[in-house]
């Protein structure tokens, strides 16, 4: 469909867009018109058909056919299809954009041709993925802030709606859809809007949408009778890992309808694509332990002779892991395989599971001798996933890795099965950033229009530190409460910000509980928001906030990278991935692009997700941002900057959390003979190890302490003197075989 805006300025009636009436000369420079003035034509002919109610009488559909129903039993047949049906599924692109312009301009958004074009090709992409018999995962990096999420809600509505009557109370027969989104409260909002969609495109009052979660009522029956069903990501995960362990009831009942297929699946941002099994001695011993103390062996051991022997047999596969502490990752498959093949007879975990879980065991009596919902439910999980982690450990691959003190066992499962999950639709704005798509089988790319967002009026205010930015680094009470009032005071310091401010802070979850205390104790800013990582994606509870502060990185575990390589590329290849140290290593470089998606999906949320005029812009923001000082910082920075087009990048005027030590007693002693080896340091190039001999220090305290001292890692008198005289550190070389050098250049009197 060929669109442009119009030019001219003769007035323009307003137009009934089923239902509803848009004023297109108050949207002038703004709607896209046909080319021809056959628009109120066309939506004339928009008649929904097929709708009939439910009923054990005879009824008259149309003209020429009929039908009788009772119950499930359609009788005669289902209707012949009318001209306005279509043979195969399919949303059509007309309505689509005319529902999309309506809705985003209700929303206060300025449209413009190219955002036009962009809507016209997700809904090339849905039909795609409707009519996909190869199991093609679509995934789609449209910018945030386009609409991707609306798009999904107008296209679940029109598709519930394009066979149906006006003159017909109940639904019929319709292709449906899935959609399936980051959390419950999303969920419940998402069918609620889908429903007025819906009932706005038709003008009628039934409901088309349902949200089944862990928190509703609502029944597998229940959602039986609907053609849209909203779900999260964990529960689609679950069905999916269901379904890899031959069980597929669940995905069953959310393909399927009343009367149809539901056809079309859309994934609301990033769903992880593995399930990973994690199993340390400690896990198993812990939960062997709640079996000895409810006196449950003997039954076990008399129901489930095969599985309990498999039971058993990992707890001296686990000693022996943990005895021999080796540090370098080590496949272990084997090892656990040979468990079930010496096991007396087959082996069928699942009943095991059965017993224990779905029984009726009083967990909470049998730990702590009373009642406590929690304690049982925290039994039952810790059951269920050990449990879970033997049935892959025995079945599949796996390998062990040092964690602290213990050897963690690791396997995983790819989900993303094109065959057995059939094809769907990813709407993610990072997925050029995220690699873990890259791994995805039958993926197929859609590429966006990145030139529909204009971020010429944000700052990116980038601050890179070598402090730990981790959650390891604000582990200790004291040092995280520090960090917290220095960033909290410095904020309220800082030029571009003031009192009138709305301000979203992103940190660890630790972090953030402080920081709220600290905000409500000490109020400053009109507005001052606080979440952590993991709750930010898809959120728009935040968009009025003209200001984001990131001060902290969500880094994953080296093994979760592993286990997707592990699943996809082999398990010789995952762990020689794992076993890189350097920057190259896929591990690296997949937990560095993770970084980059949260934090792209955290200054998101803002208020720079709101699109104010044709151009793409939006109103001023200032983004804050704290990163590595190394090449993981550098990294993240330039996948920042390819998701923020146009953006001013200026210096963060903020310490990084790098204080400058405040000598004490032997300390001062220590610093006053080191810079009087500064002083000392003759004109030329000085070899870092007789550099340390001159200095009377170790290796050890070069590395932590006086090295970064003297580069100005950390701030003080030592780098000042150093600059001063002329000293700095070199480097030729490269790994184990790399020299440092203490240059001094003779400096003009």
């Amino acid at each position: 469909m060929t669109t442009t805006i119009p030019s001219t300025s003769s007035h323009l009636e307003p137009l009934t867009i089923i239902g509803r009436k848009v004023d297109l000369d108050s949207q002038r420079g703004a709607l896209p018109l046909s080319a021809t003035n056959d628009r109120t034509t066309a939506f004339a002919a928009r008649i929904p058909v097929l709708r009939r109610r439910l009923s054990e009488d005879w009824h008259e559909i149309d003209l020429t056919t009929s039908f009788y129903l009772k119950g499930d039993d359609f009788g005669m047949g289902a209707p012949t299809p009318t001209p306005y049906l279509a043979s195969t599924p399919k949303i059509e692109e007309n309505w689509f954009i005319e529902d999309m312009t309506d809705v985003w301009v209700s929303r206060g958004n300025t449209i413009s041709d190219d955002l036009i074009k962009e809507w016209t090709l997700l809904c090339d992409t849905f039909n795609k993925s409707l009519l996909d018999t190869k199991g093609s995962v679509y995934t789609y990096n449209g910018s945030c802030g386009i609409g991707k999420s609306q798009a999904a809600h107008v296209a679940c509505a029109i598709l519930a709606a394009s066979y149906f009557d006006a003159s017909f109370t109940g639904i019929n027969f319709s292709w449906g859809a899935i959609l399936i989104v980051e959390r419950i409260q999303t969920a419940e909002k998402t069918a609620r809007e889908i429903n007025l969609f819906y009932q706005d495109i038709t003008g009628r009052s039934d409901q088309c949408a349902v949200a089944k979660h862990s928190q509703s009522e609502v029944s597998f029956n229940d959602i039986y009778n609907y053609p849209i069903l909203v779900i999260c990501h964990k529960a689609y995960s679950n069905s999916l890992q269901r379904l890899s362990d031959g069980n597929a009831s669940t995905m069953r009942s959310f393909a399927r309808w009343r009367y149809g297929q539901r056809m079309l699946v859309i994934v609301d941002e990033s769903i992880n694509p593995i399930s990973e099994y994690q199993l340390t001695l400690s896990d198993y011993n812990r939960v062997d332990g709640y079996f000895v103390q409810g006196g449950l062996i003997p039954s076990l051991s008399s129901q489930h002779p095969s599985e309990w022997a498999v039971f058993k047999a990992i707890g001296p596969v686990l000693e022996q892991i943990q005895s021999d502490a080796k540090a370098s990752p080590t496949v272990t498959s084997s090892v656990f395989n040979r468990i079930v093949e010496e096991a007396p007879a087959r082996v069928n975990l699942q009943q095991l599971y059965a017993t224990l879980l779905l029984g009726e065991y009083a967990w909470d009596q049998i730990t702590l001798r009373r009642e406590s919902a929690t304690v049982a439910q925290e039994v039952r999980a810790n059951i269920k996933s050990v449990l879970q982690a033997i049935d892959r450990l025995v079945n599949d691959w796996s390998y062990s890795t040092k964690s602290g003190l213990f050897q963690r066992t690791n396997a995983a499962t790819w989900l993303l099965s094109g065959d057995e999950v059939g094809s769907m639709v990813i709407l993610d704005g990072t997925a050029s950033q995220d690699m873990t798509y890259d791994f995805l089988p039958n993926r197929v790319e859609v590429m966006s229009n990145k030139c529909l967002r204009n971020l010429e009026d944000v700052t990116l205010h980038i601050k890179q530190t070598p402090a730990n930015l981790g959650k390891s680094g604000c582990k200790e009470s004291n040092e995280r409460d520090t960090r917290v009032i220095e960033l909290y005071e410095s904020l309220k310091m800082n030029p571009n910000l003031g009192r009138h401010r709305k301000v979203l802070f992103v940190a660890n979850i630790s972090v953030e509980n402080c920081l709220t205390d600290l905000s409500q104790a000490d109020p400053y800013f009109d507005q001052f928001e606080t979440t952590h990582w993991g709750a930010t994606t898809g959120e728009n509870c935040w968009a009025d906030c003209d200001a984001v502060v990131i001060a902290s990185c969500f880094y994953r575990p080296p093994e979760w990278a592993a286990n997707t390589l592990c699943s996809q590329l082999g398990l010789a290849e995952g762990l020689e991935q794992l076993s890189r140290r350097g920057h190259s290593s896929l591990v690296k470089k997949m937990i560095n692009s993770k970084v980059a998606v949260d934090m792209i999906q955290a200054l998101y949320r803002s208020q720079i997700r709101r699109v104010i005029d044709g151009g793409g812009r939006c109103h001023p923001t200032d983004l804050f941002v704290l990163l590595p000082s190394d090449e993981r910082g550098d990294s993240i920075k330039a996948m920042l900057l390819d998701e923020l087009p146009n953006v001013t990048v200026k210096e963060w005027d903020f310490s990084g959390f790098i204080r400058a030590r405040k000598p004490k007693g032997n300390d001062l002693l220590k610093e006053a003979a080191f810079l009087r080896v500064l002083v000392n340091l003759p004109v030329g190039r000085t070899r870092l190890v007789e550099f340390l001999e001159l200095a009377d220090i170790s290796r050890n305290a070069w590395n932590k302490t006086w090295g970064k001292r003297v580069s100005g890692d950390t701030p003080g008198s030592i780098a000042k003197r150093a600059k001063e005289l002329g000293i700095e550190l070199n480097y030729s070389g490269f790994g184990r075989s790399r020299q440092v050098y203490v240059d001094r250049v003779a400096l003009a009197s």
